[in-house]
């Protein structure tokens, strides 16, 4: 069927009203879609055009229901695109949080700045490894991965059908185990290194009790925890491609938990 078409017809506004929730639930949290740089008509627009080519291929809501049933559809078809979205943002996160912790080891956390791709404040470490981690992301069409998980969802959950989930904590919590992780696989290197070295001025400290520790301890740490994050680079991209190259298995981890969830309801 015509995507034109099928818009045009007054049956179809409350799927394309569905739809197009959901997709604007993926464009809150998804990276590239999510960031600030973007502005909120081109947003708007990638949104709509989404909903319009996917109206054809979803089943038609022929009855939206009671005003409170439409409201808790609506609810849902939000939260399902938030969550698809998030499954590509705890990365991105886990990335600057990583940066976060490299950088409060190295006594440099004074200063952080607005990260260029969402709104939270990161310091540099930590923008340089969310840019990485975002080009690699686009590398590998993690925009097109999860513009098909919305796809996926709408054939595994009709819009409209409205739903409570019982998957919200394990959800949160691989989201969150997830985020942990990448940030200490992306901020091992650095920690050790920075923790070896406190360890050794410590026991310089206690062999020369002249010695000023602070005075000796910081210059050489920021030295050598930024060689440790040149160094670490290579490692760190290759761990940080592992984890978008899963990126589709945690979009099927997320609505796989919700089909439990709306097969118990």
């Amino acid at each position: 069927m015509d995507p034109i078409n099928t818009i045009f017809q007054t049956s179809s506004w409350p799927t394309f009203a569905f739809v197009a929730t959901r997709v604007g639930g993926l464009m809150t949290a998804a990276p590239l879609w999510s960031m600030t740089g973007l502005p909120r008509l081109a947003r708007g627009a990638v949104a709509v055009t989404m909903s319009v080519v996917l109206l054809p291929v979803v089943p038609q809501v022929t009855d939206p229901g009671s005003l409170a049933t439409i409201s808790l559809s609506m609810g849902m078809e939000f939260l399902i695109g938030l969550l698809i979205g998030l499954t590509a943002a705890v990365f991105l996160h886990g990335a600057g949080l990583a940066g976060e912790i490299i950088i409060s080891q190295m006594g440099l956390n004074l200063g952080p700045s607005a990260a260029s791709m969402s709104d939270v404040l990161v310091p540099g470490v930590g923008q340089l490894k969310t840019a990485m981690v975002t080009l690699i992301y686009l590398g590998i069409d993690g925009h097109l991965i999860l513009l098909r998980g919305v796809a996926d969802s709408l054939q595994a959950f009709p819009p409209g059908m409205a739903f409570i989930p019982d998957a919200g904590p394990p959800l949160a919590i691989h989201l969150m185990t997830t985020m942990y992780k990448a940030a200490i696989q992306a901020a091992a290197p650095a920690m050790v290194a920075l923790v070896l070295i406190d360890v050794a001025v410590g026991i310089m400290s206690r062999a020369v009790p002249q010695l000023n520790a602070i005075m000796v301890l910081f210059p050489v740490t920021i030295l050598l925890g930024l060689v440790m994050v040149a160094a670490a680079m290579p490692m760190t991209a290759q761990a940080m491609y592992g984890w978008m190259a899963d990126l589709g298995h945690h979009v099927g981890v997320v609505l796989e938990a919700l089909s439990k969830a709306k097969g118990g309801n």
